[in-house]
């Protein structure tokens, strides 16, 4: 497959509004090249931009339709909160799945895939597959890597193609005091489905209680307090910092299962840094491709 497709969203100007007046100087020869360079660069970083809105534009009007079938064979005695349509993965007997499901190596290989159920590609079903192969061969398309979950569908992934850095609007919303705001955050102010807001939700209290210490050691209690997060997300060998570190490690598995759908398996490159091999590679944009569904 081609290259992860688009994994920011630019804020792209008009050259005027950098070179104000730029048309009444008078330049040498080496002066022109250099603007026509720089016009060239925008136009072409202008169309990027529109390609980037028009995928997520296209990405928001499909609708899943045996999401719930999916998610209601995640656990086999699911618990979840009042208010939540959703499992809490973090339960014990929950967690005991996802963490067996995340340390199985065979698991690295499965993937979530959708096929449309509609010539217009808006209606489409979401399917696990044990491969990329076999997703193809079965006439899906993969959306991302690992099992399908609650933030499998078009619709969230729209939400991360539009929103590169989720680190930031997810501290504002996982600062909310109980699940319920906490997900209507995640929900109202980030752009979630329901479900997705659900995991994220769920994540976000889960590390609240895990890793507390880990990040008043790592930020400062005033800096928590004041909601303030100095330095980056690594080091300069890439390494993420000790707060981030303990969220991976106590709540990444719980999220990964229950969400399916994370930045890294969808190919789409983030504000924390991360190693090339971590970020799979995929092409959204082939899912609205000129070639008619199978």
């Amino acid at each position: 497959m081609a290259a992860a497709s688009i994994p920011c969203r630019p804020q792209w100007t008009p050259i005027e509004a950098n070179f104000p007046g730029y048309t009444q100087i008078k330049m040498r020869t080496f002066g022109k090249i250099w603007l026509g360079l720089l016009t060239a660069c925008w136009c072409h970083s202008t169309a990027l931009a529109d390609e980037h809105s028009s995928l997520i534009e296209q990405l928001a009007r499909t609708r899943v339709s045996n999401l719930e079938t999916i998610l209601a064979a995640q656990f086999q005695s699911p618990t979840s909160v009042k208010g939540f349509l959703t499992a809490d993965p973090y339960h014990v007997t929950a967690a005991a799945t996802a963490n067996k499901w995340f340390s199985d190596a065979e698991t690295r290989q499965m993937v979530c895939a959708i096929r449309f159920r509609d010539a217009d590609r808006v209606g489409y079903e979401l399917s696990d597959f044990n491969s990329a192969a076999a997703a193809l061969s079965a006439g899906f398309m993969v959306t991302h890597y690992g099992r399908c979950g609650t933030c499998s569908p078009l619709g969230d992934l729209a939400v991360y193609l539009a929103t590169p850095d989720l680190t930031t609007p997810a501290r504002q919303c996982a600062r909310k005091f109980g699940l319920e705001r906490k997900k209507r955050c995640f929900q109202q102010t980030i752009g979630f489905s329901e479900y997705c807001a659900e995991s994220w939700a769920y994540n976000a209290q889960h590390t609240r209680q895990q890793c507390l210490g880990a990040c008043i050691s790592d930020y400062g209690l005033i800096n928590l307090i004041l909601n303030r997060y100095p330095g980056g997300n690594t080091d300069e060998s890439g390494k993420l910092r000790p707060c981030l570190q303990c969220d991976e490690d106590h709540s990444g598995p719980g999220f990964q299962y229950s969400a399916g759908r994370t930045r890294r398996n969808s190919g789409i490159v983030s504000a924390i840094r991360r190693k090339p091999d971590e970020i799979r590679i995929l092409d959204h944009t082939e899912y609205f491709g000129s070639k008619p569904p199978q």
